[in-house]
């Protein structure tokens, strides 16, 4: 049986076609994923006919612009999403701490043993999911938006970050703020590399103190394009 999921989010997009045995195996067959520039639709429609995704048995959407998709096609919540993804990772054993950081905000997918009964019966895993809750333009879209206006791209802004050796602190709760500050402190000749460094610093607080209310006892993957910051 051929099956494809997408994942339509707030700046890129992802996608996967993959062939399921009887026996339930699952093989992927390709994946991809690209930044979408305002267009996730039109890189769906493409994707769509050209891998013939009409004649799977079933194709899932997640992600922000999923709702923009109708029926037959199998909306999920992102955080099932990862769930299922950890159930397959077979390399990716016992507690954990899932922190995804994306365009669209940030959030924190916790996985602990579950406590079974005498007979091995129950869930192997018990799962608890936390988004952020207060303004989250400290994360990708707001990032980009703002190395644009510097005139660098991400890898750059990355760049210069890393080159400085003290950062200037960025609030970072508010994207009107964040993008005020900055200009503030740039129009005051403060280096570029230093802004960025204080920026992405908030960036991991905000993060971080999401993290702490959501940890186990285990180690911590990142997801997201601003994980590669």
């Amino acid at each position: 049986m051929r099956v494809a999921g997408c994942d339509l989010g707030k700046a890129s997009v992802g996608f996967v076609v993959a062939t399921v045995s009887d026996d339930g195996k699952v093989e992927v067959e390709g994946a991809g994923y690209k930044l979408h520039e305002g267009d996730p639709l039109g890189l769906f429609e493409t994707w769509y006919l050209e891998n013939d995704i009409a004649s799977c048995a079933a194709l899932a959407a997640t992600g922000v612009y999923a709702d923009e998709l109708c029926a037959p096609v199998m909306l999920l919540p992102e955080d099932s999403c990862q769930e299922a993804a950890l159930e397959f990772s077979t390399d990716l054993e016992g507690a954990l701490n899932l922190v995804s950081i994306g365009a669209r905000g940030y959030g924190v997918l916790s996985r602990k043993p579950a406590g079974r009964d005498g007979n091995g019966a129950g869930p192997k895993y018990h799962y608890q999911y936390l988004e952020n809750d207060k303004c989250s333009s400290g994360t990708g879209e707001n990032i980009q938006k703002i190395a644009d206006r510097f005139g660098l791209d991400i890898e750059d802004a990355d760049k210069a970050a890393l080159a400085s050796g003290e950062g200037i602190p960025i609030t970072a709760r508010c994207s009107v703020f964040a993008k005020s500050e900055m200009t503030h402190f740039a129009n005051q000749g403060k280096p570029t590399g230093e802004l960025f460094k204080g920026y992405f610093g908030s960036v991991a607080r905000n993060t971080h103190s999401l993290l702490a209310r959501n940890r186990v006892d285990g180690p911590i993957y990142l997801m997201g394009g601003p994980s590669r910051i």
